[in-house]
């Protein structure tokens, strides 16, 4: 029997990568993610550009929509946030002043 059945699903590509929990600035925790791909941040319509930090906030769909919630990205202009454990200074910018290669 082959590998590649009727079922089978082919992932599609990552479109961000979890970098690790982050702070907020009033004190609040959160994931923050860099962008693999383009996105546009669900608050105020910014580019965000890949390899830029980014957080997703929940919000509520308009209720025509099945789904009652759903998470968009949100750039740091619009909610900065601070890595966590993070010697090299990654502050929300998608720069840390050392070069970093992510393989995924």
């Amino acid at each position: 029997m082959s590998d590649t059945s009727r079922f089978h699903r082919v992932r599609p590509p990552a479109k961000s990568r979890i970098v690790g929990p982050a702070r907020l600035p009033d004190g609040a925790t959160t994931t923050a993610y860099q962008a693999v791909q383009p996105h546009v941040c669900g608050q105020c319509g910014a580019a965000i550009t890949p390899d830029a930090l980014f957080s997703r906030r929940t919000m509520r769909r308009p209720r025509a929509s099945a789904i009652g919630l759903t998470q968009l990205p949100v750039c740091i202009a619009c909610r900065p946030l601070q890595v966590e454990g993070d010697v090299g200074g990654m502050d929300g910018t998608g720069s840390s002043g050392e070069e970093e290669h992510h393989d995924g």
